[in-house]
């Protein structure tokens, strides 16, 4: 009998471990906190972001933001990507008329 136990103990950590990491996935994609359209060679920018979907007060809906550091493959004019985001105190390029300057994590195309 004791063995029975035993792979019965293992049988519900491995149960507890997969639901664990299946919610922690579904968890973050449900806290993205922004959308935008990608735009290039505007406004004096290389490219920057314009939020149509927002739940930040600080980043609001029709504002213009330039994202730093954002990865070359999503710079591409209409791009339409989910995210989360903070503002920075990074300077925004010289002649680059927006709203501000964001640091993005947790980037996702959406088709």
């Amino acid at each position: 009998m004791f063995p029975i136990l035993k792979s019965s103990y293992i049988l519900i950590y491995v149960l507890l471990f997969c639901s664990c990491s299946s919610q922690k996935e579904l968890y973050s994609k449900a806290l993205l906190t922004c959308k935008g359209i990608i735009h290039l060679s505007e406004n004096g920018c290389p490219f920057y972001l314009e939020i149509t979907q927002s739940t930040m007060d600080e980043i609001p809906v029709g504002s213009k933001i330039f994202p730093v550091e954002l990865k070359d493959s999503y710079k591409k004019k209409g791009l339409n990507l989910a995210f989360n985001a903070v503002l920075s105190k990074a300077p925004s390029p010289k002649d680059c008329k927006i709203d501000g300057v964001a640091s993005l994590s947790d980037v996702v195309v959406i088709p």
